[in-house]
């Protein structure tokens, strides 16, 4: 029985993989309550999300859906809610208002941030950090953990530096 890296507490349910900047790896054990406060998901869970927005789209073509109509390869916005698919990379243009709620409910965010330009990575990677730093100095103070509070805010202040550069 493994207990969760980020509380101490419970058994954990949960093992992610955290890169470093400097590319090295740390295995995190996490269980479900601290994975649950900092939004990851299993992949079961994923699955079933996603398969349940596109039931909920196949349910729900409309008139609307019909006439809104890829220029290049005439896929309809109803077809792809029937299929799931989009036909070309012109579809994502096209229907690219439509898409962004959908994108956000399955994925969390509409900003990718994979691969990319030399350095691009690295700069996601601190965005990342950044974010996280904010959101467990949020629950410091939630919690009135001030000296952490402060630790956090002197990290964030110097992770925040690094970003600019």
């Amino acid at each position: 029985m493994k207990i969760c890296d980020l509380c101490g507490k419970r058994e954990a349910s949960l093992s992610v993989r955290q890169l470093d900047k400097e590319g090295r790896a740390t295995e995190l054990a996490i269980c479900a309550e601290c994975a649950k406060k900092r939004g990851f998901t299993s992949v079961e869970d994923l699955k079933k999300n996603a398969a349940e927005i596109l039931a909920e789209l196949k349910a729900k073509v409309g008139e609307q859906d019909e006439t809104t109509v890829c220029p290049r390869c005439k896929l309809s916005y109803a077809d792809f809610k029937k299929s799931g698919r989009l036909g070309c990379a012109e579809c994502y243009r096209t229907f690219a208002e439509l898409l962004q709620p959908l994108v956000r409910r399955l994925h969390g965010s509409v900003q990718h941030v994979g691969k990319g330009r030399q350095g691009g990575r690295k700069r996601a990677q601190e965005r990342l950090e950044v974010a996280r730093l904010r959101a467990e100095l949020e629950q410091a103070i939630q919690d009135e953990d001030y000296e952490r509070a402060a630790i956090l805010r002197d990290r964030l202040k110097r992770a925040e530096g690094e970003s600019a550069l």
